[in-house]
């Protein structure tokens, strides 16, 4: 058996090589970690957008179950509106006939199925003006910000307004009393 000795200069080269060969592997295996890193945080934002997609598809789901019939009720609040005209112009003294009973027992059925829905009346009269509630149409002298008269009636659908109340809102007195004294001195 022959027995191969490295000479030193051998030896050293052999040593720089395996060092050589032990960075190019710490490279690669640094290179390999930012890679993993990358795919890692990558997966993680695609499962977040995912998670943001189906919550917001079901939000969209929820608002068009809660609001999708508007548009079908926008329709049925002036029906209820002329229900509501064609028993404030009845005679008082009018007799109490069944056929006025009869429509009067229709737009009560109407109303409670609009309240079932998740229709609900706006109030306004004596209240404070609240421009996301009512729409003022007019003002004159009265409390200023209130409400001093209802035109047309306003609805919700659920928390969201689905046509604001036409109303008159006071806007203070139009003259002060002192304008009042003035004008008369000169005259």
């Amino acid at each position: 058996m022959s027995e191969e000795r490295l000479t030193g200069d051998e030896t050293t080269e052999a040593g720089v090589e395996e060092t050589e060969d032990i960075d190019a592997l710490q490279q690669a295996l640094a290179e390999q970690k930012r890679e993993t890193e990358k795919y890692l945080a990558s997966w993680q934002r695609a499962q977040a957008d995912l998670a943001n997609y189906k919550k917001h598809a079901e939000q969209e789901k929820q608002e068009i179950l809660n609001f999708g019939n508007s548009t079908l009720i926008l329709s049925l609040l002036p029906v209820l509106d002329d229900f509501e005209r064609a028993f404030d112009s009845l005679p008082s003294e009018s007799p109490e006939m069944n056929w006025i009973e009869g429509i009067k027992i229709i737009y009560n059925s109407l109303k409670a199925a609009l309240e079932k829905a998740g229709v609900t009346e706006i109030k306004a009269k004596d209240e404070r003006f609240d421009p996301h509630l009512h729409e003022a149409v007019m003002g004159r002298a009265g409390e200023e910000g209130v409400i001093l008269e209802e035109i047309q009636k306003g609805y919700r659908l659920k928390d969201r307004v689905i046509r604001p109340s036409l109303v008159v809102v006071g806007k203070g007195k139009e003259e002060t009393e002192e304008e009042n004294d003035g004008e008369s001195s000169r005259d």
